[in-house]
């Protein structure tokens, strides 16, 4: 699509690439007479920069010793998310869909170890996200519930809100918000069991 483009313009267009570091996109044209036209070189080089270097070097919540139990039916997005959680610290439980995530953050909670937070994906086969956190609520299950879908559109967002959720992220996943949004409902998920764990035994997971 780019390179048609650029020949009708009468130029070229080439990429050159270089493996574990990225690709460089190269359009050269012809412009024609450039007598009084000023040139700009590096307008926002040293910003951008700076920027970048402001973003990396930005600490990541962590979320050391939360458990998280995620409930995902894509292989991909089970692997990254998880990889991302772990990364963080925390130690991640899979569910492949609604029931089983249901089953597990119940069977949790007898044990008197429940989920810090839920990591719930919407559009899930057998039982989905929907149903799977309105059930979990019905009995009475009070921790935290993240909706997380592909699902980006006005009202989506309520929607997973009404069945229960307290909050929803979007997929793809940003890292950075989506560790913060965690780790912000997993130490109000430590209130909520330090409050309810008067004369109960220790989890042991």
């Amino acid at each position: 699509m780019i390179t048609p483009l650029v020949e009708l313009l009468g130029g070229e267009f080439s990429v050159s690439s270089t493996v574990g570091e990225g690709s460089t996109f190269s359009v050269t044209v012809s412009t024609g007479p450039l007598d009084n036209v000023r040139l700009i070189q590096n307008s926002v080089g040293p910003v951008s920069e700076k920027v970048i270097a402001k973003v990396a070097a930005a600490p990541l919540a962590s979320l050391h010793n939360y458990r998280i139990l995620f409930a995902e039916d894509g292989p991909d997005n089970q692997r990254l998310i998880s990889f991302i959680l772990k990364k963080a610290g925390a130690e991640v439980t899979l569910a492949e869909n609604g029931q089983i995530a249901f089953d597990l953050a119940i069977a949790a909670v007898e044990k008197n170890c429940p989920f810090d937070v839920i990591l719930m994906d919407m559009q899930m086969p057998i039982l989905d996200g929907y149903s799977a956190t309105r059930r979990l609520r019905e009995e009475g299950y009070t921790l935290p519930i993240i909706a997380l879908t592909a699902h980006a559109m006005a009202g989506d967002r309520q929607k997973c809100l009404d069945v229960g959720c307290d909050e929803y992220a979007t997929k793809p996943v940003d890292r950075k918000k989506l560790i913060g949004l965690v780790a912000s409902y997993a130490k109000q998920s430590e209130g909520i069991q330090a409050a309810s764990a008067v004369n109960e035994p220790p989890c042991v997971s």
